[in-house]
């Protein structure tokens, strides 16, 4: 390798930031020793065609800017300041790949989103541009944009909502929610995803959905009344049949049903429902399971029918309610 491409070869690396600390240090004393700043020009024009050859109407004046970092580099050698040679480049290679970036981002169509929120101890049904209808549990987010466009209609929720989804074979509906990923074509479903700590739950009424967790790659197809659960570090899904599927959306009409559920899982749901904090002491407590119907009662009534089949107590403090043993 001549001095000629070496010069080029350093250029190039110092372009792209890929130069090691030793060849970054032999490219600024190039730049402050150059007689020439014309030997910088081939590597210079080359990284200017290609990002232009990128870059939609209206390009930048690339010749002007190549032009600019050739002269600078002129008189950087007179001042004899490598670290000003440094800067300066940088600058101008910086405002290159700027002018590049941002009319990119320009003539890229946006997707305007809509944000939609249940809160604590509320529901609220959200209509979407496709006519499917969700009802969000309390305490729920739903993103969604304002029109479907493309090959799928995407939306994201953090929270527990009921989808009702119109049939479109050309465009599969999708809910990300935490790490699960459920595709359907028309069906009505539920999705429980109110934190990633938690069992997040797909439940379905009618039709089939196929659930993906895009942590571990695990699949689960699921028909009406089968529900699957991901639990926070486990690789595979727990899967179930429900006695009655209507009971996945029984809290559309203010009742509570609980169905052989984690204590932990019901803690989170009387804490949404009642707008306040219900924790749960102890991993052995946190664990057992409760099964029970609640309609209209005070979450004071609730919680002394927990403790009683639980064996164990809660106490209050301001708006915070802990059972333990």
């Amino acid at each position: 390798m001549n001095g000629t491409q070496r010069k080029e070869y350093l250029l190039n690396r110092y372009i792209k930031n890929e130069c090691t600390q030793e060849e970054f240090d032999e490219f600024m004393e190039l730049v402050r020793t150059s007689s020439d700043a014309s030997e910088f020009d081939g590597p210079l024009q080359q990284h200017w065609d290609n990002a232009a050859m990128q870059q939609p109407a209206g390009q930048p004046d690339w010749d002007g800017m190549r032009s600019n970092i050739s002269l600078r580099l002129w008189a950087l050698k007179k001042r004899r300041a490598v670290v000003r040679a440094a800067a300066v480049l940088a600058v101008f290679i910086t405002v290159m790949a700027g002018a590049f970036y941002y009319t990119k981002s320009v003539n890229t169509p946006s997707v305007n989103y809509i944000t939609a929120y249940a809160a604590p101890a509320k529901t609220q049904v959200v209509l979407l541009p496709d006519g499917s209808k969700v009802t969000l549990n309390a305490n729920t987010t739903l993103r969604f944009p304002e029109k479907f466009d493309g090959n799928s209609r995407e939306v994201y929720l953090t929270g527990e909502a009921y989808f009702d989804v119109v049939h479109d074979t050309a465009m599969p509906f999708v809910v990300r929610s935490g790490k699960l990923k459920t595709n359907v074509l028309g069906t009505t479903f539920t999705v429980s995803a109110y934190s990633a700590t938690q069992p997040m739950q797909v439940k379905v009424l009618t039709g089939k959905v196929a659930v993906k967790d895009e942590v571990s790659n695990a699949l689960a197809v699921l028909t009406r009344g089968q529900w699957a659960a991901s639990k926070a570090g486990s690789e595979n899904f727990t899967m179930g049949k429900m006695a009655n599927p209507e009971d996945a959306i029984a809290w559309i009409e203010n009742k509570l049903i609980f169905e052989d559920t984690d204590l932990q899982d019901v803690a989170i749901r009387l804490g949404n429902k009642y707008n306040v904090q219900v924790n749960v002491k102890g991993s052995k407590l946190a664990h057992q399971h409760i099964t029970g119907i609640f309609q209209s009662q005070s979450l004071g009534d609730i919680l002394k029918a927990i403790t009683q089949l639980t064996h164990s107590s809660y106490t209050v403090k301001q708006n915070t309610y802990t059972i333990q043993y």
